[in-house]
């Protein structure tokens, strides 16, 4: 076991906490990080993935549903969990954030590298952009939740970067570009296959940014239960779905590592934009972070790394 934590989960910790001791000792605003984040390194991540990516569309298919399939599923568990605890709507959209968008940027995808390699990478990114897709359109459902106006959220939307890198992407593969294209725009696409090499450790040091911020957690009781669900049930729907899809065994261990992953930073974003109990959410993804490098620990080993 801690030869796993130290091969997979350790070179992690190294780059998070060199993040983590810059917010701590000098004066970083990490909101601009944050902005750089959302609209620069994921969206370019996820065009060049797309433009490059190897794996065959019927995977592609299969892992995105995957992906829906955790989301959905998790959704449904925790509001009808909600509904039976009789929550206000507010507690019922932060547990909804916490509990089912999950960190697969820059924790899921640099854990995968690592544990996998480049095809485990692969497949761990057609799992990444399906969430980001999920999370750019069902955070409205979960505003909707916190009755805020669906119609800004709307608006902001269709304003994130991260769609359009997308649609972008499928348009130059559709044509036949690639980063081998002996033209202009296989230049232009070398350059940004260039940059995306380091957005995976840069994604690495603001998630330890983010955890250097100042946090408490805000009612334990349901921060327990949106951390098990988050940690414990999601990886067990996601093995579930594996098996019903009949994925291979590589992709079924990336799937179920990346519904494995803690809440994701951003939504800590939309909690303050929904007034969706904020504190509560930041508190939930400081908490099932900390804890995933146990359940991640534990994870790798059932699965033989």
């Amino acid at each position: 076991m801690m030869y796993v934590f130290i091969e997979v989960l350790y070179p992690i910790l190294v780059v998070m906490g060199g993040g983590f001791l810059l917010k701590r000792y000098l004066p970083i605003d990490i909101r601009w990080f944050n902005a750089v984040s959302v609209y620069v390194l994921n969206p370019a991540l996820v065009f060049i993935t797309i433009v490059k990516i190897e794996i065959t569309g019927d995977d592609v298919v299969r892992i995105s549903l995957v992906s829906v399939i955790v989301c959905l599923a998790i959704g449904v568990m925790t509001y009808v969990l909600t509904r039976w605890q009789r929550h206000d709507a507010h507690t019922t959209a932060a547990l909804l954030l916490v509990t089912m968008f999950m960190n697969t940027g820059n924790y899921g995808l640099p854990a995968s590298r690592i544990a996998f390699g480049y095809e485990g990478f692969e497949r761990a990114m057609v799992y990444f952009i399906a969430q980001a897709m999920l999370v750019q359109t069902l955070t409205i459902a979960v505003a909707r939740a916190g009755h805020s106006d669906w119609r800004s959220v709307l608006r902001q939307v269709w304003r994130m970067p991260p769609i359009y890198a997308a649609l972008l992407g499928l348009t130059l593969r559709w044509m036949g570009f690639d980063v081998y294209s002996p033209n202009i725009v296989g230049s232009l696409l070398s350059g940004v296959n260039i940059f995306a090499q380091i957005i995976p450790p840069l994604l690495m040091v603001l998630l330890g940014m983010q955890l250097a911020q100042n946090t408490e957690v805000e009612d334990r009781t349901v921060t327990s239960i949106g951390v098990f669900i988050r940690l414990l049930i999601s990886p067990l729907i996601a093995y579930g779905a594996a098996v019903v899809l009949e994925l291979d065994p590589l992709t079924t261990k990336v799937v179920v590592l990346q519904a494995s992953m803690p809440t994701a930073f951003n939504m800590v974003l939309y909690a303050r934009e929904f007034n969706a109990r904020p504190q509560f959410v930041t508190g939930s993804v400081v908490v099932s972070t900390v804890l995933s490098l146990v359940t991640l620990t534990l994870l790798l080993v059932i699965m033989g790394v």
